[in-house]
């Protein structure tokens, strides 16, 4: 089996090539996998809109692998998401990133649609007035999380087409948070809320065999020799 084809083999062909990839894995990368998949959601996901600066949008990268979280989003119209792996310390490897095309897959109805297809709620953080607090938001209930980008927060049609708009609420006289910031918090609260009501990390067995094996060619040298 090679790199091309895996996705679509059987489970018992994937095991199999995860086998290879691992003999070039370290024990304590090996271990590390194990550990870290265990540790995954798809509870909740991550979704951005038009990040312009790249240290927001590499921070938000890496708060989103520290809470253990699955899938990120990306609506980029403006072709200005851009990784720097100095901040984000290269959390965008371990994350599933998915890239909106503006240009063939069309506007924000369109990656609403997408997103909602999933099977999850799609909560907005704005200060509008329909907005509900952190606090009384289910977490429960699966849901795409979505942040606005820095300068307009999110847009208007993306507000409307949510489940439901949240804020944080605050106490100080600024108004608002830094994005990076504002995602680490609300993920905390949801992922901490989540486990409380007894709603387990983890993915599926296969989704977990999946996730290692991209990981690996992430990380092994020359994963090209599998081509």
């Amino acid at each position: 089996m090679n790199r091309v084809n895996w996705k679509l083999a059987t489970f018992e062909e994937k095991q199999n090539f995860y086998s290879e990839l691992r003999k070039d894995l370290s024990l304590s990368k090996r271990q590390l996998f194990d550990d870290k998949v265990k540790k995954r959601t798809r509870h909740f996901s991550l979704a951005l809109e038009d990040m312009i600066k790249s240290q927001n949008a590499s921070a938000l990268m890496r708060t989103a692998d520290a809470f253990g979280i699955q899938r990120v989003d990306i609506y980029d119209k403006n072709e200005r998401f851009n990784i720097r792996s100095s901040i984000s310390k290269s959390a965008e490897k371990w994350l599933e990133s998915n890239f909106f095309n503006t240009y063939d897959d069309g506007g924000i109805v369109q990656w609403v649609s997408s997103l909602k297809a999933t099977g999850r709620k799609l909560y907005v953080t704005t200060l509008d007035n329909t907005a509900v607090p952190l606090s009384q938001i289910d977490p429960t209930i699966p849901a795409t999380i979505c942040f606005g980008n820095e300068q307009e927060g999110a847009s208007d049609e993306l507000v409307q087409l949510a489940d439901k708009t949240i804020y944080i609420p605050m106490n100080g006289f600024v108004e608002s948070f830094n994005v990076s910031v504002s995602c680490g918090i609300v993920l905390h609260h949801l992922t901490l809320g989540m486990e409380e009501a007894g709603i387990s990390r983890g993915l599926d067995e296969e989704d977990a065999l999946n996730t290692k094996i991209k990981w690996a060619l992430r990380t092994i040298p020359n994963p090209q020799r599998f081509l």
